[in-house]
């Protein structure tokens, strides 16, 4: 117990001035969470990704979404130069991605510095304030309905936290090279003692093991009470999603379509998705309109369930800094028809170049730039199905169109009569996949999701153009091979020194 209560002092960075009755003091060095109300402000504090929090906002750099917007301006060009090193997957002439985030740092202007490049420790502090909470739920006073939740969202949030930590820092659950997750995964911590610093690192399969039974157990605590949730505190929805998601990287198709479907049951059999067709997005986004331009994340959109994470997240493209330097690629654009509504209401030209419209520009009054969303399940489900398709299930790749026709009829405009059938794909379960893939890369670009989608497409090699001088023509290209080492991203210098057994 002494120990817990020394790691409480140190993860617990709560303002004691503004939350006064938030602990109760029990010596001059000691402060215990003593009830039920106490540990859910807990979690609220340190367990949950808040607004004030950035997660991995570098993300979409990496994967062919983005690309650099070419011009001769000294300003943009030294915008390049600081993030070439993850653009390129480690930099130019780098044979590797070893020091990639430190190269970027310390090149990154400090006034800058607040844009988070070490996500592992990030997400370790977030699981550090879960494990609290976990530990101690069984000790405090309060009703049990209020400790049966907060267990749920602990949990919930600490399996969230361990799948982006193994996607970011090992390979695919479904490697070719290593199938099955067996291959170097990341350190377990899954209590508050305090441990010693060389925490050996689990491999990816344990790792997943430990995420589903998270999310699992997580979902019967918070179905056991009803737990709705909000759009800021995780409920049973939120985690029938985040759950169908670990299922699809781990190829589990069956139980996909077990947690989709019951997330949609509860719905009554159809999703709320957001209806872009009626809006008349603008062709231009600048400072004068940014304003009143209808973007997708809002407190009132019924299709998000969930918000986390500083606007950073999702706004460094819009940015008046970093935006300069990148903007949606060329193939990325090419996968949107002329009256999709998501070309000008999630990549709404702006000086000239495409960027992310999703969220408001950096400084504005909404503070959140990630999300989970209900889009995704129908997407989840219909790759599913497609997958069972082709295990003899043949009817289900009808239930796969209309999933992804589900989505379209509120992106497209006119959808009715160019609305999607299997005849259309000739009823082949790996065209109708291909398509679905592209859906998803058209709903999720600019959202940190493809790079994870591209590992467990099977790490297929791409490459990225760069100009990094002011002369123009002066461009060269760097590829990403299949299978590469790059497709697994490097943890900072100064943990792998605390730590060997990162190295």
């Amino acid at each position: 117990m002494k120990n817990i209560i020394q790691y409480i002092l140190l993860v617990t960075m709560i303002s004691l001035s503004s939350c006064n009755d938030f602990l109760e003091e029990s010596s001059q060095d000691e402060v215990i969470p003593s009830s039920i109300e106490d540990l859910d402000q807990l979690l609220a504090y340190e367990g949950y990704p808040r607004s004030a929090i950035s997660l991995m906002p570098y993300l979409f750099l990496l994967d062919d979404d983005v690309e650099q917007y070419m011009t001769t301006s000294t300003n943009t060009q030294n915008q390049t130069e600081v993030f070439s090193y993850i653009y390129l997957w480690g930099g130019r002439g780098s044979s590797d991605n070893t020091t990639m985030f430190d190269d970027c740092k310390e090149i990154m202007p400090k006034a800058n510095r607040k844009i988070e490049l070490d996500s592992y420790k990030a997400f370790y502090k977030l699981i550090a304030g879960c494990n609290v909470v976990l530990d101690l739920i069984d000790e405090v006073t309060g009703e049990e309905n209020i400790k049966t939740r907060v267990k749920g969202e602990a949990l919930v949030l600490r399996s969230f936290y361990y799948f982006n930590l193994i996607n970011l820092y090992a390979y695919p659950y479904n490697a070719p090279n290593a199938p099955h997750g067996n291959s170097k995964g990341i350190p377990l911590k899954l209590t508050s003692e305090i441990a010693p610093t060389n925490i050996p690192c689990s491999n990816v399969s344990v790792v997943y093991d430990r995420i589903i039974k998270d999310i699992e157990e997580g979902i019967t605590c918070l179905a056991k009470i009803e737990a709705k949730g909000s759009k800021y505190r995780i409920g049973i929805n939120a985690a029938h999603l985040l759950a169908s998601r670990y299922y699809l990287f781990m190829e589990n198709w069956e139980k996909v379509e077990e947690h989709t479907s019951a997330l949609v049951d509860s719905y009554g059999g159809k999703l709320p998705i957001f209806d872009m067709t009626t809006i008349n997005y603008p062709t231009q986004l600048n400072l004068f309109n940014s304003y009143t331009f209808p973007f997708f994340f809002k407190v009132d959109n019924s299709e998000i369930l969930f918000f986390y994470a500083t606007s950073n997240e999702n706004a460094l493209m819009n940015s008046s800094w970093i935006s300069e330097a990148f903007q949606a690629s060329t193939t990325l654009l090419s996968c949107f028809q002329s009256d999709d509504q998501r070309l000008n209401g999630y990549l709404c030209p702006r000086d000239g170049r495409r960027k992310s419209s999703k969220v408001g520009l950096i400084g504005s009054t909404f503070p959140f730039g990630s999300c989970l969303r209900l889009s995704e399940v129908y997407l989840n489900r219909a790759e599913a199905y497609i997958q069972l398709a082709k295990t003899g299930k043949n009817e289900y790749l009808t239930n796969a169109i209309d999933d992804l026709n589900k989505i379209r009829e509120n992106r497209i405009r006119n959808y009715a009569t160019q609305s999607w059938t299997t005849n259309m794909f000739n009823n082949n379960a790996d065209t109708i996949l291909e398509k679905c893939r592209e859906e998803r890369r058209r709903e999720f670009c600019i959202e940190s999701m493809r790079w994870f989608d591209l590992r467990r497409y099977g790490m297929k090699g791409f490459s990225h153009n760069i100009d990094e001088s002011t002369v123009p023509g002066d461009e060269y290209t760097i590829q990403l091979e299949t299978e590469s080492p790059r497709w697994i991203l490097p943890i900072m210098q100064e943990h792998k020194k605390n730590n060997p057994s990162l190295n």
